[in-house]
This record gives C-alpha cells, structure tokens and sequence, in this order.
C-alpha cells in the first residue's frame, strides 16, 4: 500500500596531553537532502493565544508560551546524496520529515539545514506561528531556538522516490560513491525516523501524521530492498523501531540497526535529549534487535561534559554487551545556539550542567579533546577492537592556531604566567607528533571506513599507538565531568 497524507489540496589518541496547502514562492533549500515546494498543505499549530496585536519578544528568547507546528508538507521524501564529512556513516539520506520531536538541545540540524528554510516555510499560510517568524525579523533564527517544536511530514510520490533511487544506484555501479559511505542510504540524518507526534487536542490529526511517518519509511525500506542492492544504515533514538525489525531482517548484512545513546543516566539524558525515549527504553530496544538477528551499532553521541569518567565507562561497558559492529562517538560540537538551548533546558529543570565548556572556542576545544581521549582510554581498558571504535572529531579541531590558543588559554589559567617561547614549542611539538597525525587518521576517509557486516572490503587501517592523557583542566570545571 502506498503511503498517502490526506487528499492534498581507527584510530587510537596520540601520546601527549592537551587538554521544517499552498505554494511558496521558490523550492525550499536543504543542506543535507530534499528539496522541493511546500504546496497545498493545511498547518496544524498548537498554542496559547496572543492577545495583543502587537508580538513582543522578551529578552529571554524561550518565551514560557509554547508553540507547536506539526504538519505534513507537499515535498516528497527523496534519496539524495548526503553531505556528511569524516563521518563514514552513508552515501545518502531519505529524511521523512522537516524537524524533529525528540528535542535533543545539542542538535546541529537547524544550523546546517532547518534555518536555511526559514524564510519559505513562512510563506505558506498558517504554517509557522507568527511570534516565530517576527523573531527572524528580530535576526534571531526560529527554526534554531524553536528546535523540537516543529515536525513537517513529507508527502510520498512513489515515482520520484524510485526515480532518486535509481539515481543512486546507477551512481552506486559507475563507482562513483564516497570512499567511506559504504553504499548506504540513512534513515535518517536530519529528523528520525520513528518519532511520535501528539497534537494536544487533536488526537486524529495526531494519528494521522504517524501513520504517515511510519508509511513512508516502511514503503521506500521495500522499495530500496526489492529494487536495488544498496546498503541501508537506521539510526533513530524510538523504540517505535521495533514494528519494523522483521523488515530489517530481510535485508541480511544489507542493513544495519542502530541507535544515539549518549548516557545510560536519566537524569542527564532529560536536560540534552528530554523529549526522546529514556535510556533504559533504548537500550532494551537494541538488546531486542540483537534478538530478533540484526546487525547492530550504537552512536555514544554526544558524550556529555557532566558525564563522569564512572558513568562513562559503565555506558561503553554495556555498549560493548551488544557486541555493535560500529561504536561511533563525538563530544557536542559548537552549532548556532545549541550551547544556549542546552543551558535554557538546564535552567527549566533546575539543574546546573558543566555549560563553561561551551561558553569560549578554547574551553570547547579543551573540553572535546578531553573526551576524546577519556573515550580512548576507556576503550582501550576495556579491550574495544581498534576497528569497532569510530571517532568523530570536529574538522575545527585540525586547527593549529585554535590548538595554540587552547594552550595559551590553559597556562594562564592553570599556572597564571605568560605563553613564553619555551611554552610555546612544547606546544608545538604536543600538536606537530600527537595530535594531529591522530586528526588526519579520523579525517583521512580513505583510512577510517566504519565496518560492515561481510562488506567486500574491510578496512585495516592504520594503528596509532598511545593514549593520550586527560587534558589538564580547572578542577571547578571537570568536578561534574
């Protein structure tokens, strides 16, 4: 049955130390997948009236009204090639939708595709609640702070679906993939693709846009097994995937399963991803996918700067339970406002978070090469196969002028003296024969290619030797890390 809306009018650290009715004028734009124009489509929002006619914007952008939009959009989930970088995760993605529910406050998507539709999401009428758009016109973008308030499902065209698949194929047989890809299309990488959307008081609207979601990845999962032989990577943080495990199963090592858990801690995963599933829900889900016979990987992204070295280990430790063919992991990087949007969901909960590592480039640095080398040594405790661990480092972190300044930064605050020559070339030398030979490994994708279950080629890669040592910070600062 075709899905239909409604009748639309590796490597190992360097020894050393450093610490989303009617038409829009033009196609929407998409960094990573669709494009296409919204048309024909009715907007469903939920929210608080606003009395006046006049829209004030309070200082504190997360204004206490909340508003919602989730709808469904005249502009078909596509195949289309990917943009990732140093990733190794696919050579394409099929994003059903245009946002996401689950929330997650380090989310990069708005700044690397969401804002970039602004501007035509806001021409179709009643779509986006007009506070959000007078925002943008305050030059405060809606579709960053707003992230998780807004969900569009996409329309299914079965014939331009197939169309963008043989499209892939036909680049799958000229040999014209990524070196790195593994000839997989991603479910998906900029929403997920088992979501559940609930519109207060409209429970048949509700039902309709998730039957819709689930129809659409159901179909193009058929259509990708019966009419190619490309490779299918599901990444999501639902249980919900759990309806569809006998599907996945028939693709064999034609499919792998995974899902984001950054913490097996509640309590932290409330602040970063508060409206995903818990841990505990996610972590069954892969045992049960283990069960039912699929391949299986897990993404410890992001690992959190209050995460404790104890509460990491023991993450990784019943990640490795699973024997995952992949285990990727990353620290949050720096997007738009993520860094405001973590701290404003800390401050509706309460809580105090570790948010000094976000507030200069040098502290973020300090704080993501940390985790990379805590994640090193732990695994390396722990015995993780050289090839199961997959690290994600920034591309902003192969800067040497950045690395400096992070060096500079910690000798005025560790030991309050000046950045002399002598300092300097010890830095240099730290740079020049650890880290960077351990960054151009993870950023070489002719190097770092992510496993795949009987793949043709399995990478060998090369091993950097050591384990680089925690990056020296202020012990105010890392107590909570």
């Amino acid at each position: 049955m075709n899905p239909k809306i409604t009748k639309q009018s590796n490597g190992v650290s360097p020894t050393g130390s450093a610490s989303k009715s009617h038409q829009a004028e033009k196609p929407m734009e998409s960094t990573d997948t669709q494009t296409g124009t919204p048309a024909n489509t009715v907007a469903v929002t939920t929210d608080v009236p606003i009395q006046t006619p006049r829209i004030l914007i309070p200082q504190d952008i997360h204004h206490p009204i909340e508003q919602k939009a989730y709808d469904q959009i005249d502009n078909p989930a596509l195949i289309a090639a990917n943009k990732f970088v140093f990733k190794s995760l696919c050579d394409f993605s099929c994003n059903i939708a245009i946002g996401c529910a689950h929330k997650c406050a380090f989310c990069y998507v708005p700044s690397t595709s969401t804002i970039k539709q602004e501007l035509n999401l806001e021409k179709v009428p009643g779509l986006i609640p007009q506070r959000w758009s007078y925002m943008r016109g305050k030059g405060l973008h809606w579709a960053d702070f707003e992230w998780g308030n807004y969900v569009f499902i996409r329309s299914w065209d079965e014939k331009a679906f197939l169309k963008s698949l043989r499209s892939a194929q036909r680049a799958k047989d000229r040999g014209k993939l990524s070196s790195d890809g593994n000839g997989a299309i991603m479910f998906c990488t900029t929403t997920d693709p088992y979501q559940t959307l609930v519109i207060p008081g409209n429970p048949a609207k509700s039902a309709l846009l998730n039957a819709q979601r689930r129809s659409i990845v159901r179909r193009a999962l058929e259509l990708i097994l019966t009419h190619s032989d490309l490779n299918v990577r599901i990444l999501t943080r639902s249980p919900l995937a759990q309806e569809d495990f006998e599907l996945f199963r028939a693709f064999g090592p034609r499919l792998l399963f995974g899902m984001s858990l950054p913490t097996m801690d509640a309590s932290l995963s409330a602040i970063y991803e508060p409206n995903a599933p818990r841990p505990a829900a996610k972590f069954r889900t892969l045992e049960k996918a283990v069960e039912a016979g699929l391949h299986v990987y897990v993404a410890l992204a992001p690992s959190l700067p209050d995460q404790s070295e104890e509460e990491l280990r023991s993450t990784i430790e019943k990640i490795m339970t699973l024997n995952p063919v992949t285990l990727f992991h990353e620290p949050i990087n720096l997007r738009a406002e993520n860094a405001k949007r973590i701290e404003a969901k800390a401050n509706e909960l309460g809580r105090s978070i570790n948010s000094a590592v976000f507030q200069t480039r040098e502290a973020w640095r300090e704080y993501a090469f940390n985790r990379f080398s805590l994640v090193d040594k732990i695994c390396n405790e722990l015995g993780v196969p050289n090839d199961i661990l997959h690290q994600w480092p920034d591309p902003d972190l192969a800067s040497k002028a950045g690395f400096m300044k992070m060096k500079k930064m910690q000798e005025l605050r560790d030991m309050g003296s000046t950045f002399t020559k002598a300092l300097r070339e010890e830095a240099e030398y730290e740079w020049q024969n650890g880290w960077l030979p351990w960054l151009q490994y993870w950023h070489n994708p002719a190097e770092r290619i992510s496993a795949w279950p009987q793949a043709s080629v399995r990478h060998q890669g090369t091993e950097l030797s050591g384990i680089l040592p925690l990056v020296p910070s202020d012990p105010d600062l890392s107590a909570a890390a």
